[in-house]
Formats: C-alpha cells, sequence, structure tokens
C-alpha cells in the first residue's frame, strides 16, 4: 500500500456494532405478540419519555418537540450503549459539537469553557441515563436487560453501520434550538 493511502486508511475509523441474542427471541413478554407497528410506537414513546425525563433532571432544560428530521451520516458526537438479554441492540445519542458543550456546561453548572473530557463524560452519561430509564419504563425489562459501559466517539471522519436485518427506533428532538439524535437499533 502506498504511503499516503496507508496513512489515509488509519485516520479512518469504522465501527460496527453487533448486537445479538444468547437464545430467546428478543422482546419482552409485554411486547411479544404485538403488531410490529404497535411495538415501534410503544418504544419510540418511551424513548421519548426517557429522554425528556432525563434532558429535565439532569440538564435542566426541556426537549423541544420531536420532527422528522434524517439521521446525519456522522454527527460531531456519539454516544452508545449496548442493549443485551430480553431486548438486544444499540442506543446512540447524537449531537453537534455546540449542543455537545451547552449540554456538559449544565449538567456541570459550568460558565466557563468545559473540557474535552467532561464533554464526552457528560455525553456518555446521558446516554447511559436515557437507556436506563427507557428500560425501567418497559415493563418487564429492567431485570431481565443488561445496558454495556457507555461508548463515546467524536470528530467527523466515521460511519455508524447498523445490523442489515434489525430494526431501527429515532427520535429527533430539539435542544436549545438544535436537533439532536436519539436511535434504538435493535437485533430482529
Amino acid at each position: 500500500m502506498e504511503p499516503d493511502r496507508r496513512r489515509e486508511a488509519s485516520r479512518q475509523v469504522h465501527l460496527i456494532l453487533s448486537a445479538k441474542s444468547s437464545g430467546r427471541p428478543g422482546m419482552t413478554s409485554r411486547l411479544a405478540g404485538l403488531p410490529p407497528e404497535e411495538i415501534r410506537q410503544k418504544l419510540t414513546a418511551v424513548i421519548e419519555s426517557a429522554a425528556r425525563e432525563i434532558f429535565e433532571v439532569m440538564v435542566g432544560t426541556p426537549l423541544g418537540p420531536a420532527e422528522e428530521a434524517t439521521l446525519p451520516r456522522v454527527a460531531d458526537y456519539t454516544s452508545m450503549i449496548g442493549l443485551a438479554g430480553d431486548l438486544c441492540g444499540v442506543m446512540s445519542f447524537r449531537c453537534s459539537s455546540n449542543t455537545a458543550s451547552q449540554i456538559a456546561a449544565l449538567m456541570l453548572s459550568s460558565e466557563d469553557r468545559v473540557p474535552e473530557d467532561c464533554i464526552r463524560d457528560a455525553l456518555g452519561e446521558i446516554c447511559n441515563m436515557i437507556a436506563g430509564s427507557f428500560k425501567a419504563q418497559v415493563m418487564g425489562l429492567a431485570d431481565q436487560c443488561m445496558l454495556s459501559v457507555p461508548m463515546v466517539v467524536s470528530g467527523k471522519d466515521y460511519q455508524l453501520y447498523p445490523l442489515a436485518d434489525g430494526v431501527r427506533i429515532q427520535i429527533s428532538p430539539s435542544f436549545e434550538g438544535a436537533l439532536v439524535w436519539i436511535t434504538l437499533d435493535l437485533h430482529s
């Protein structure tokens, strides 16, 4: 490989997340048997409720109404947390760098510029708390679903690829006038 192409390839990151069930199909008993569109509607409502709760309590700012918005191919920040057990997949929270800085500053009650590591920690914690609230609000899921440690990716030279046979549920509420994207990619 040529030196310039090797250097370029070394700067690119391909992140492939996969979550597969280790046994029975990945739906809680309360959701099993419902039509797929009804499951999607119920889970969307729970994600919205969880996100609103966490932003009001931890950030002190309500989220604006969810919009039909295209998920950006790359956001400045993406925090992710895996779900395994009765529900298998990945929940992610994506936003711009300005939004990330605002969220971290509000969470830390800081008027100063927030250091990069604190911004990443804040976004990882936001995703973790939204996922925790989500699983607590789905009847029968709290004890039957484990969460991974949050992971945060920043920059512009990355792409996330969901599973080809998975189900994606996405909301795009606004925070201080800017969109944020919260997605749940489930293994079907």
